[in-house]
């Protein structure tokens, strides 16, 4: 599981910052993106076993409420609420710099036009 973490953490770091703004990303690129996140998380309301919670219902959720996972309470008690500019600073300085002490592994996306890539596949599959 650390390699696959490693492995992920290398594919999104890679690539150069653009100054494109959040949504205006490829859905289909962000889904080739989201492969390396589907290792943790589901995009389903069951949600499946995974080392993350589902990302169903992502956007407008706060951070750290999805019923029956366990969260970390530095994640829980963030305030923070799930929106594409929330999700986007998360890749963009990694979860040890906006929610230090979460269980989230060092993922980052220094491209810009990649994170919004991801954030508009995000909005498309993960419900209303």
């Amino acid at each position: 599981m650390r390699a696959a973490a490693l492995a992920v953490g290398m594919v999104m770091a890679s690539g150069t910052a653009a100054a494109d703004p959040p949504g205006a990303g490829d859905p289909a690129a962000g889904q080739a993106l989201f492969r390396a996140c589907a290792v943790c998380h589901t995009l389903t309301p069951d949600g499946g076993r995974r080392a993350g919670p589902t990302l169903w219902g992502l956007f407008g959720r706060k951070a750290g409420s999805v019923e029956g996972y366990r969260y970390s309470a530095s994640l829980r008690d963030s305030g923070i609420v799930w929106t594409e500019d929330t999700v986007s600073r998360l890749f963009e300085v990694g979860p040890d710099t906006l929610t230090p002490g979460s269980k989230m592994p060092m993922q980052r996306i220094d491209d810009a036009r990649q994170r919004a890539d991801l954030i508009a596949y995000l909005r498309q599959a993960t419900g209303p």
